[in-house]
């Protein structure tokens, strides 16, 4: 007969509930978790802790001591209460039951059922009652990915199982039913009412007396902080989630590659700056922080909170979401790699391009048009209608043959699926995959894998091999990489659309990108130094916009403070070494060699072979009454733009031409007013300042009413900070005694 049979040797065996330790890279604990099934699991130690046994017999079997594995009262009540609810809502299965679940699991039909009792009585038959109760409390699932009543003691209060209070060990027991939905960090409230009802049930059982009962009933949960329970939640999941496709079921230990110390003020961090924008309607920020040499990922948040009911479990790091501007130093590179160099002009005006869905229109982030614009200045500026224009010349699809080498697995659709739009972000791609592909660009154009495991060992001690994500592979040619860094770290070249004090500026090298997707639904800052790479997602799981936050703004903070942390104490080496390139004085306007006509020219560097060898064609002289004047040619697809900017006036058609530099304030134009938008921190306004500047100087000086100066070179832009009031800005040259220029204008 099936019952008296002897139990099976191997039935008991601890080999499944193994505990796995996950360690940080300097062997702090960041969780323990029962290998074999993802969860946390460790065995009693010494006697069964008194309080836990008698709230899980009063919870889950008060005839568990008389029973013989089976509870036929309790079948019968269950059988009834199932008729009258038509389905089944009560399984009334005993303690020994659920632990013959546990060790030969089987489908909830009936004849699983059947079976299960079966083993139930198999149990009770060979093994005494006391040791079914600790196999039962090795092995009850208590949430978080946790098993047994030891791993969960330690969990949610720190503390040994029989240590805990009778109030802690009814906790525990009002979770065994529905560990998930009594929670006590995301369902507190559940979980302190079915605390109430197995202490109620204590009581009727006589298993706790009145004032023991009293304490339990109106003492605090007491649990134990979250971070010490859990270190980066995200982070240990995934990894855990990874192991059998790694092959690494069998792991008894592993060191990762987090450094706890990184992580945890990241998570300051981020609660900080999330607590500032919350006006925004920005509720959520990952983040992750890698060393480059390595590729080892030191820092990673998934969400603000994970233990956050709404959404705090989704993983930002891994979750696939449009990456706005992010993608488009990757189209840049292509560029540069197929024989465009940094002082390549590019159209900036007004277009419609056809696409397989109809006409598109792209438009810039500011919804300015800028004309003839060098390849620097619209990759720094992050303007959108010269990246899309580039790409319908290159080819998309060599655009995502780029992204796919650079390790942007997630780009599965076909090329005409993204259009020309892929380099605007049309294409869900993951912060992680941003992160590596980034530290690819601050390696020169080769991609590696990204590493969160230093080593593994088995329950002896003997190291398992782990593997590598993917091999090493180049993307993109390094001179066309180190040109797009150079370009990405160039603070004056960003500096018409971002101004000079940005959430980008840092005290050292840092080469960097924001992104906002269409309808501000995702905000994104991605950048590296030298050492770090840092990428940085805020917005909503659910999808729901954020209210006026770009990447400088959203995103941007929160990046600066965690670069600013992630090189504390370190010296950043230069992110390019520009002695490698060529250089060229060349004309800011037309980007070709600057010629005795330029208004003003500028250092660029080029790949060995790639410097222009024209001069300037756009800046001219003629006579006009026998004397020199200059002349500023464009050419056709500009005309309508120039006319638009003004530049006719600027151009210095007229007038008597003495030699000397003259400089001209484009904007702000005198008369002009500006308006603070309230949806922004002030701090993040300000005024675009443009002039054009004849003669060869190396810059001119901008001076505010408030007395303050600034040098202002080639390509002349900057931007100044917006202050309600009425205010004047002048324009000097060097030497001079008087402003060469100047605007009054009016900020509200």
């Amino acid at each position: 007969m099936f019952v008296l049979w002897p139990l099976p040797p191997e039935l008991l065996a601890k080999d499944g509930v193994t505990s796995l330790r996950v360690l940080d890279r300097n062997g702090v604990l960041l969780r323990e978790l029962r290998s074999g099934e993802g969860g946390r699991s460790a065995p009693l130690a010494g006697p069964l802790p008194r309080h836990v046994v008698d709230a899980l017999v009063a919870a889950e079997d008060r005839r568990f001591f008389s029973h013989p594995g089976v509870d036929p009262l309790a079948m019968a009540r269950a059988a009834v209460q199932n008729a009258r609810a038509g389905r089944v809502v009560s399984g009334a299965s005993t303690i020994t039951q659920q632990l013959a679940r546990r060790l030969r699991p089987r489908p909830r039909t009936l004849a699983g059922k059947a079976g299960e009792a079966l083993w139930a009585l198999r149990l009770t038959a060979h093994l005494p009652r006391e040791r079914i109760l600790r196999e039962y409390l090795d092995r009850v699932p208590l949430g978080n990915g946790l098993f047994g009543v030891a791993a969960a003691a330690q969990f949610y209060f720190d503390r040994p199982a029989d240590k805990l209070s009778l109030g802690q060990a009814a906790l525990l027991a009002g979770m065994a039913g529905s560990p998930a939905s009594r929670d006590p960090f995301r369902h507190p409230a559940a979980a302190r009412r079915w605390q109430q009802r197995v202490l109620g049930q204590m009581q009727r059982l006589g298993l706790a007396d009145g004032e023991a009962l009293r304490v339990a009933r109106s003492s605090a949960l007491d649990l134990a902080r979250t971070e010490r329970a859990f270190r980066a939640p995200h982070f240990v999941a995934q990894l855990v989630r990874s192991l059998p496709a790694r092959g690494l079921e069998t792991a008894a230990r592993i060191e990762t590659t987090l450094d706890a110390e990184l992580q945890r003020d990241v998570e300051a961090i981020v609660d900080e700056e999330l607590t500032g924008l919350v006006g925004n309607r920005v509720g959520q920020a990952a983040a992750i922080v890698v060393d480059n040499q390595s590729g080892e990922v030191l820092a990673y948040l998934g969400s603000a909170d994970f233990f956050d009911a709404d959404g705090g479990q989704n993983d930002g790091v891994r979750a696939l979401r449009q990456p706005g501007s992010a993608l488009k130093p990757f189209a840049y590179a292509l560029a540069l790699a197929s024989g465009y160099t940094p002082a390549t002009l590019l159209s900036d005006v007004e277009t419609r391009l056809a696409t397989p869905s109809g006409a598109y229109v792209p438009h810039n982030y500011d919804r300015r048009a800028h004309g003839p614009i060098r390849l620097r200045a619209a990759l720094a500026n992050s303007y959108n209608v010269p990246a899309v224009r580039l790409v319908e010349r290159l080819g998309p699809d060599r655009l995502l043959g780029l992204l796919r080498r650079a390790g942007f697995d997630s780009l599965t659709e076909e090329a005409s699926h993204y259009g020309v739009g892929l380099v605007l972000g049309n294409g869900d791609v993951s912060l992680y995959e941003l992160a590596r592909a980034y530290r690819g660009l601050a390696a020169g154009g080769v991609v590696k894998p990204l590493v969160e495991m230093r080593a593994a060992f088995d329950a002896a001690g003997a190291p398992l091999p782990v593997p590598v994500e993917l091999a090493p592979r180049r993307f993109v040619r390094r001179e066309a990489a180190q040109l797009v860094v150079d370009i990405l770290s160039d603070e004056t070249a960003k500096a018409p659309a971002f101004g000079f004090e940005n959430a980008l500026r840092l005290p050292f090298p840092v080469a960097a990108k924001t992104g906002t997707s269409r309808a501000h639904v995702d905000n994104w800052t991605v950048g590296f130094t030298a050492e770090r790479t840092v990428a940085v997602w805020v917005g909503n799981f659910d999808g729901t916009p954020m209210h006026r936050v770009s990447g400088i703004t959203g995103a941007g903070p929160v990046f600066k403070r965690i670069m600013l942390r992630a090189m504390q104490g370190m010296a950043a080496a230069p992110l390019v070494d520009r002695a490698r390139f060529e250089s060229a004085q060349i004309c800011p306007l037309s980007g070709a060699l600057a010629g005795p006509h330029c208004p003003g020219r500028q250092l660029e560097i080029f790949a060995p072979g790639t410097a222009p060898s024209e001069r300037c064609a756009m800046h001219g002289s003629r006579l006009v009454a026998g004397r020199p004047q200059p002349v500023l040619e464009l050419g056709p697809e500009y005309h309508a733009w120039a006319r638009d900017e003004g530049l006719a006036i600027a151009a210095w058609t007229d007038g008597p031409l003495d030699g000397e530099p003259r400089a001209s304030l484009i904007a702000p134009a005198s008369g002009d007013e500006y308006l603070i938008d309230p949806g922004y921190p002030l701090a993040d306004q300000s005024i675009p300042v443009r002039a054009l500047v004849r003669g060869a100087l190396d810059a001119v000086e901008l001076r505010l009413d408030d007395g303050t100066r600034l040098a202002l070179g080639p390509p002349y832009a900057t931007r100044v900070p917006a202050q309600p009031g009425r205010h004047r800005i002048e324009l000097w040259l060097p030497g001079s005694g008087e402003p060469s220029a100047s605007a009054e204008y009016v900020v509200r």
